[in-house]
């Protein structure tokens, strides 16, 4: 019988900034590749074409306001802003655990400070563009892409090398 791996403690870095006891949620970037239907003449139907992935963003959720991170709001840099999750996911069946670390380089596009309201519990949420993402679990590298070097990394397989090695 398999069981699923579940999050059993997680921080949020940035620069030489800690978030523990602060950090609530953080979402992964959703990888997508972007298509295109093409049909062309003698096809039966339509296909999807590569062209290539889809923008990347994580969100960040906060128990309070984070200074550090409104300092960055703003900034010209497309990879102003770089953030690292850790999160150790227990695997129940072996008692094991997997550490699961992301990096990411982009900016914050989005604060979101909600209501501030006496006496109930205030909270921020951040959205940041990436330029950048890289996956590893258990220090093998899963997902690596870098959008300005044209870097798309799978399970250690460069997928754009050869593109690259073209045009580069």
């Amino acid at each position: 019988m398999k069981l699923p791996r579940q999050l059993k403690d997680m921080n949020v870095f940035n620069a030489a900034n800690s978030f523990a006891g602060e950090c609530l949620s953080f979402t992964r970037p959703k990888l997508a590749i972007k298509t295109e239907a093409y049909r062309g003449g003698g096809m039966l139907g339509e296909v999807q074409l590569d062209m290539g992935l889809e923008a990347l963003e994580v969100t960040h959720k906060y128990g309070g306001d984070i200074p550090e991170l409104n300092r960055e709001f703003g900034a010209n840099e497309l990879d102003a802003t770089q953030l690292r999750f850790a999160g150790a996911y227990q695997n129940d069946e072996t008692g094991g655990y997997d550490d699961v670390q992301i990096v990411v380089r982009g900016r914050h596009v989005e604060i979101d400070a909600g209501d501030d309201e006496i006496g109930s519990k205030s909270g921020t949420a951040y959205k940041t563009a990436c330029v950048y993402y890289k996956q590893t679990r258990n220090g093998r590298v899963e997902f690596e892409v870098d959008m300005l070097a044209g870097r798309f990394v799978v399970d250690g397989v460069d997928r754009w090398a050869e593109l690259r090695g073209i045009t580069g």
